[in-house]
C-alpha cells in the first residue's frame, strides 16, 4: 500500500511541492535554459551553413558569367573579327597595309 501512495504522490504533484526538491527548482531552471540556448544555436548554425553555401553557388555563377562575357569580348575585338565585321557591314575602311613609322621632330 505505500508503493501505490508513493506512485500517487508523485503523479499528483505532491513530491515536487516537498521542501527536498524546491531546493533543485533553480538548478533544473538553468538546465532548461541550457538546453534551450543549444538547440537555438545549432539551428542559427546550420542557417548559417545554408547561406554560406547559397552564396558560394552565387558567386561560382558570377564567376562563370565574368570568364564568358570576358572571352566573348576578347573574341570580338580581335583584328580578324574586326575587319570580318566591317566588310560584312559594308564600311569603306580598310585594313592598313604599311607598317607604322615613328615622327621624329
Amino acid at each position: 500500500m505505500a508503493d501505490i501512495h508513493n506512485i500517487r504522490s508523485w503523479l499528483n504533484g505532491d513530491q515536487l511541492r516537498s521542501g527536498r526538491f524546491r531546493e533543485y527548482y533553480p538548478l533544473v531552471g538553468l538546465i532548461v535554459a541550457l538546453i534551450f540556448i543549444y538547440i537555438l544555436t545549432g539551428y542559427q548554425s546550420i542557417r548559417q551553413q545554408h547561406r554560406l553555401t547559397d552564396t558560394k553557388k552565387e558567386m561560382l555563377d558570377a564567376k562563370f558569367r565574368y570568364m564568358t562575357i570576358n572571352a566573348q569580348l576578347t573574341n570580338s575585338t580581335r583584328q580578324s573579327q574586326v575587319s570580318q565585321a566591317l566588310r560584312e557591314s559594308g564600311s569603306a575602311l580598310q585594313e592598313n597595309t604599311k607598317p607604322p613609322t615613328k615622327i621624329l621632330n
